[in-house]
């Protein structure tokens, strides 16, 4: 098991890649705590995970309640190995269509969010010689699209604080790193359904010109943060690690494979 003994806390695990996560974490032999502010969600993951996983409600843009998260946690466990900011919102509109509200929202829950997390378990994390923490950004942190200016900066800024912090911290034994997914969580746009409804041929045709001709599954993503969550990955820090079918490496035009 590759993360036996650990303890790691994944935010947004209530559903999506975050329960997935959490499941993979709990197979490799990690305590899980499952965070989220959808409380039901939550504790059905924690319940179906089983001891030793928990839930804890939290609302990661409060300071306070990263605190009293990490001192609970600490409380019950004894430590804090991973910690997985997973938990993140999406807002879709062009530029001149975003309020400066949404824009913030997005912001707050993506990016100071995760610094807020980062924030709360380096003391802890230190204490225990060191620790991993795992940022889920998108290839939206890597490149831009149109209609996501406001998840898109978000992103960005996430693996900002990445390097930033992964340079920081270490000489602490501290890792941080980002997984960079392409697509793979259903319930993020689940509000948009609507709207994206009719663009079911476009969304296709987009997924085609990847290399590997389909989208990415949860597990898929998932495996990457068991890797860096694990040892195996003791000297990966400050990195960006595309799961996105070689989507960033280019376009595959099908029309050339007859040349």
């Amino acid at each position: 098991m590759l993360l036996k003994s650990k303890v790691a806390i994944v935010t947004g695990a209530g559903r999506g890649t975050g329960a997935v996560i959490a499941r993979r974490f709990a197979e490799e032999g990690a305590t899980v705590v499952v965070v989220d502010v959808l409380e039901a969600e939550g504790r059905a993951v924690a319940d179906i995970l089983e001891a030793p996983a928990t839930f804890h409600a939290c609302d990661i843009t409060d300071e306070l309640a990263w605190t009293s998260l990490v001192h609970d946690v600490v409380a019950q466990h004894g430590r804090v190995d991973v910690l997985v900011n997973n938990a993140a919102v999406l807002h879709m509109g062009g530029i001149e269509r975003t309020t400066a509200a949404e824009f913030r929202r997005v912001f707050d829950v993506n990016a100071l969010g995760a610094f807020l997390g980062i924030k709360a378990v380096s003391a802890v994390m230190r204490a225990n010689g060191g620790g991993s923490i795992i940022n889920i950004a998108s290839i939206d942190a890597l490149q831009g699209m149109n209609g996501l200016s406001a998840y898109t900066t978000s992103k960005w800024a996430l693996r900002g604080l990445s390097k930033a912090t992964a340079v920081e911290l270490g000489r602490d034994n501290i890792r941080v790193n980002t997984v960079c997914p392409a697509g793979g969580n259903p319930a993020m746009y689940a509000p948009w359904g609507e709207k994206l409804s009719g663009l079911a041929d476009e969304i296709d045709a987009y997924h085609h010109t990847r290399p590997i001709a389909r989208n990415v599954t949860l597990d898929e993503i998932a495996d990457v943060a068991v890797f860096l969550a694990s040892d195996l990955a003791r000297m990966v820090t400050g990195v960006d690690v595309p799961v996105d079918g070689g989507h960033l490496a280019g376009d595959h035009v099908r029309g050339f494979d007859a040349l």
